[in-house]
């Protein structure tokens, strides 16, 4: 009894130890302790995002998914539908990214399915609203996607999500370049940057943001502007040298 009494002790100082090194930016070590937690006792949802929030940081990219895909389950079965809905977003737009589209829309009518059941609006609805505006982006649709951005970044600003309106002004800006207004979309760009660089946003979306902006100022010769933000992001990861997937080269 004393043994089994010491070893849940001890795991639960570990999963201490996991939660305290995510708050201090300390990935690697983050990672290894909630890994170490989750061996012997499955976490729970939300150390389950933790877990899966730092593989994704020192590029474990597999993990991210599989984990976040747990996370994603344990939210559903303890009924909170819009929790699991943000996940289902997560997962969908990381496949995206990497050009995986039949299991990233997958994930996507998930998350809107689960959305459905809702009695009531929650800003995962902003979230779900982003994947259609760089549908928009990629087809040229420029009017649309600005319109779309422009709702979420109002859904964001009702429930006071920081990221939500972040990547959406983000892209509104996009929209305004690729019209050709180069300089209201470079004040937008602009504008989410604010939220970067006052640490405002979560890590995975600061790095996000950060490395679309800097591009979208290359491709419009805002050299000036680039090197700002490059500054600043150098800065970023400096402070955070287990972010393996933001380091800048």
């Amino acid at each position: 009894m004393r043994q089994k009494r010491s070893s849940v002790a001890s795991v639960a100082r570990v999963l201490e130890r996991g939660r305290e090194s995510y708050e201090r930016h300390a990935w690697a070590d983050a990672y290894k302790s909630l890994s170490f937690a989750d061996d012997i006792a499955p976490l729970d949802a939300e150390d389950l995002e933790r877990l899966a929030m730092t593989a994704y940081l020192i590029a474990r990219d597999d993990d991210y998914l599989r984990v976040l895909n747990r996370a994603y389950q344990a939210h559903l079965d303890a009924g909170e539908c819009s929790r699991g809905a943000r996940c289902a977003f997560w997962l969908g737009l990381r496949l995206l990214f990497r050009g995986e589209t039949g299991r990233a829309t997958g994930w996507f009518a998930r998350a809107k399915r689960l959305l459905e059941c809702q009695e009531h609006s929650c800003v995962e609805e902003g979230y779900l609203l982003l994947p259609t505006v760089e549908q928009q982006l990629d087809a040229g649709d420029c009017e649309a996607a600005y319109a779309m951005a422009a709702d979420a970044a109002e859904i964001g600003g009702h429930f006071g999500e920081p990221d939500l309106i972040a990547i959406a002004r983000h892209l509104q800006g996009r929209a305004l370049i690729q019209q050709g207004h180069v300089e209201r979309g470079l004040a937008f760009l602009d504008e989410a940057m604010l939220a970067v660089t006052a640490g405002e946003l979560s890590p995975l979306v600061t790095g996000l943001i950060y490395c679309s902006v800097i591009d979208g100022c290359h491709q419009v010769y805002a050299v000036g502007r680039a090197r700002q933000w490059t500054a600043a992001l150098a800065q970023w990861c400096a402070a955070r040298p287990e972010s393996v997937d933001f380091t800048v080269p």
